[in-house]
């Protein structure tokens, strides 16, 4: 009975002290740790990369300035590697600036695709901003990304935003609309082919769905995301 005692205390107690670090403040990096944080920048790209975004998640929250920084790095590689390295130590501090690369048009295609990917796994509901723009971008892969993306967002705003997209200028972008919004809503029409549709088939589709939406906007409510074959 005493050592089943001294055992509880003993749980207690390290729960305790869990529940200690998880409350307690942020710590910043000394000086001296600043200077190995920055130095592993460079590093993020080469041989010893993985070794790098290991120690950046060792080093956790209080490095999340030094990553932030990285995305400005002229090398794609640093720049991927710093968003991976903040998937990692998943701190929402840095969505704002994942968003704001995402919706950068003057950034390459594979990085803002892979900002808005992790923006939207630490923090869905504040990725409109980035949806938006993008859903607006000239590089048809951008829009491709939007689409697929979308899929991860239950919310209304989300819906409107791709309903425009069915009448894209290039079929796979509506396709991958009309599947996301599938996806979401549970609507399906027959003979809509997006794949093998001409641009007045698209606009004229566009608004079919956003008569639809406009009927159903305030009564609807999300289910679980509807897979496999669409019926009628």
């Amino acid at each position: 009975m005493i050592r089943y005692r001294l055992s509880a205390i003993g749980a207690l107690f390290v729960g305790f002290c869990l529940l200690c670090v998880m409350v307690s403040p942020v710590r910043a990096l000394t000086v001296e740790e600043t200077k190995r944080a920055e130095a592993l920048i460079p590093l993020l790209e080469g041989a010893q990369e993985y070794w790098a975004i290991g120690e950046f998640v060792h080093l956790g929250p209080p490095a999340v300035p030094i990553l932030v920084n990285a995305l400005n790095h002229p090398s794609r590689r640093v720049r991927m590697n710093a968003i991976e390295a903040m998937y990692l130590i998943k701190d929402k501090s840095v969505l704002p600036a994942l968003n704001t690369l995402a919706a950068d048009s003057k950034e390459i295609p594979a990085v803002r695709e892979k900002a808005l990917r992790v923006a939207i796994r630490l923090d869905p509901t504040h990725t409109l901003p980035a949806l938006q723009a993008m859903a607006k971008d000239g590089d048809e892969t951008i829009r491709n990304t939007v689409v697929s993306q979308s899929r991860q967002i239950k919310d209304k705003a989300v819906v409107e935003l791709l309903i425009p997209m069915l009448a894209d200028d290039v079929p796979s972008v509506a396709d991958g609309a009309q599947r996301t919004l599938y996806g979401l809503t549970g609507r399906s029409v027959e003979r809509q082919d997006f794949l093998q549709s001409t641009k007045e088939q698209r606009i004229a589709w566009s608004k079919d769905w956003a008569e639809w939406w406009e009927e159903n906007r305030d009564k609807f409510n999300f289910g679980p995301e509807k897979r496999g074959s669409q019926g009628s």
